[in-house]
Formats: C-alpha cells, structure tokens, sequence
C-alpha cells in the first residue's frame, strides 16, 4: 500500500510539478504551471517507446485527471481531504495508464516513478529545510 500511494504522488509530481510554487507565489492560475497532456506523455514516451495507440489513449487518461486535478486544487475543502482525493484520483489513472503498457515498458515506469519519489523527497526537504546539499 506504501509504495502504491508513492507511485501516486510521483505521478502527481509528474503532471502537476510547480502548483505549489504557485499557491505560494502569487494568485496565477494553476493551470499555467501544469504540462499539458502531449507534455507529459512526450516525457513517458522519451523513457517508454510508446505506441502511437497508446499515447493516444495515456493522452486521454491525463487530460481527464488533470481536468478532476484542477477542479480540487480549486475547491475548498480540507488540504488533508484534498490530498486523500488527489491521491485516488491518481491510483484511478495510474492503473488504466499500467493496463495499457507491456511488461518492459512497466518496469521502465517503475523505473521512472522511483526517480521522480526521490526528487520528490529532495524538493520536500528543501522547502521545509532538511535539504542535505
């Protein structure tokens, strides 16, 4: 179950990447941080040589949850609450995205997901002070 919520908030961090430096910055909308779908498909194809029937298709998944991402960013409600669906909503694209990729590109994903936890855990250390540089 740890690793499945890491797995989600690595792709959080894949597709949403500087909505917090917005939250603390300034009232822009969060929207003009964010990768675009073809974006952040362009980068899973870098690592995972997609088809172009699966880009098509990861292409729809991320747009969608980018959609329900931007609409709970911007309702109200309880971070902790906010986080919990956050969290779901990811688990929910992570597994049609992992249903459509063969087993070589799962472990390229696994892979990929393993990094961006460990840039995750770096950017959280620096913002509340237990960067180790």
């Amino acid at each position: 179950m740890k690793k499945f919520l890491i797995s989600a908030l690595c792709l959080l961090s894949l597709s949403i990447p500087q909505i917090a430096r917005a939250q603390d910055s300034d009232s822009r909308p969060h929207a003009r941080n964010w990768p675009t779908p073809e974006e952040v498909v362009a980068r899973m194809d870098s690592k995972l040589s997609l088809s172009d029937e699966q880009k098509a298709k990861i292409t729809s998944i991320i747009a969608d949850r980018q959609a329900e991402m931007k609409a709970l960013a911007q309702s109200s409600g309880r971070r902790r609450k906010k986080g919990r669906e956050m969290k779901s909503i990811m688990s929910e694209s992570n597994k049609k995205i992992e249903a459509l990729l063969n087993d070589d590109q799962k472990k390229k994903y696994e892979e990929m997901e393993q990094e961006m936890r460990e840039q995750a855990r770096q950017r959280h250390a620096e913002r509340h002070g237990g960067g180790s540089d």
